[in-house]
């Protein structure tokens, strides 16, 4: 999972939120325009315009405005650009898997940083947590089963990552740097793992 570093909402969006009274989710998104630009503002502030939750690389044709914050269960966030992100259209996971589901367990990433939180096993490609601890511990687990995290297929293609990464590191120590960037925060664990 990423951190989102929210930026400013766009001043097209809060003109149209002044201007129209949006009490419905489906009447939103059938202006088309205004969900278009807003899709943009949110995939701008998503590091390497991947999905803040299974961290596949996405854009504006194949992804969808994420409540964080369920919408029926929050109706005053409908349209809170703070409770919104863009993720990936994954039918079995992250915001199709977390539907409407909702817990303070939750760990929200516009307001914390999930790494924090979370490690990878190498040899499974799985998302496990780093702590041990009952409350830490219990927010991650709740985070990676809520948006089936560990999906097989995305463990799979975790892990061919994995093996292609270490591979080039063991002959190019030196530059790391060209590799592409797939799964951020996998990398950034893997780049640590290869520095120790």
């Amino acid at each position: 999972m990423l951190k989102v570093n929210k930026k400013s909402e766009p001043e097209e969006f809060t003109k149209y939120k002044k201007k129209n009274k949006v009490v419905n989710w489906k009447d939103f998104t059938s202006e088309s325009e205004i969900k278009k630009l807003l899709k943009e503002a949110l995939l701008e502030e998503q590091e390497n315009s991947c999905c803040p939750y299974c961290e596949t690389e996405i854009n504006l044709n194949d992804s969808q405005i994420e409540h964080i914050k369920p919408k029926d269960k929050f109706p005053e966030l409908l349209i809170d650009y703070e409770n919104l992100i863009i993720c990936c259209l994954e039918s079995k996971r992250c915001g199709n898997s977390k539907a409407n589901k909702w817990n303070e367990l939750f760990i929200n990433p516009v307001i914390e940083n999930p790494e924090a939180y979370f490690k990878y096993d190498i040899k499974t490609g799985k998302i496990i947590p780093i702590f041990k601890e009952k409350e830490k511990f219990e927010r991650a687990e709740y985070t990676i089963n809520l948006l089936n995290l560990n999906d097989n297929r995305l463990c799979e293609i975790r892990k061919r990552y994995i093996f292609e990464f270490l591979s080039y590191s063991n002959n190019n120590k030196n530059s790391l740097s060209d590799y592409p960037i797939k799964f951020p925060s996998l990398r950034r664990y893997l780049e640590g793992a290869v520095a120790n």
